[in-house]
């Protein structure tokens, strides 16, 4: 059975989603998936993924086959990714590609210190963090997605209207 470890996640959307791909690297750290064990086995690093700004780490520990997340930052990090703020973080994160992550290097949105090489040996381990949609479970998603974008139409526009009362 799978249990959920106790952590210190703070409300930040960033902090928030490196807590559940925490979670599913552990789930997939006790899966049978015999890709996954590969990438796992005879590792021994420690990843950690920040965002100064908005005061948030968490890092990431493999350990030959073992696997555990921590909040805050590192003792000694393999590879340090920081980005310049939470939704720069969000964005790169759930887009999940390694190009973007360059350009945003590029751009000044985000450092990297450490071994490069890990970000490429975590890009293949991120392709398994999101579990495939179900064959029966594609239709429902499909009638959801024109509700899901009005939603998000309405958020934004009454983010856009807070923002301006605030000033912002």
């Amino acid at each position: 059975m799978f249990t959920v470890p106790v952590l210190d996640i703070k409300s930040d959307p960033l902090d928030v989603l490196l807590a559940v791909i925490g979670y599913r690297l552990s789930m997939l750290a006790d899966s049978d998936n015999e890709d996954v064990k590969a990438l796992f086995a005879d590792r021994k690093v420690t990843i950690e993924l920040a965002s100064t700004e908005a005061d948030v780490a968490r890092y990431y520990s493999f350990d030959n086959g073992t696997f555990s997340q921590h909040s805050g930052h590192a003792k000694a990090a393999d590879l340090t990714i920081n980005f310049k703020d939470s939704m720069t973080g969000v964005k790169l994160l759930t887009k999940g590609s390694l190009p973007a992550f360059m350009t945003a290097v590029q751009e000044g949105n985000l450092s990297i210190e450490g071994d490069y090489s890990l970000m490429m040996w975590f890009n293949k381990l991120a392709k398994h963090i999101v579990p495939a949609v179900p064959e029966q479970c594609k239709p429902y998603i499909q009638q959801a997605k024109p509700y899901a974008y009005k939603a998000q139409k309405f958020a934004n526009h009454w983010l856009g209207v807070a923002k301006h009362k605030l000033g912002k």
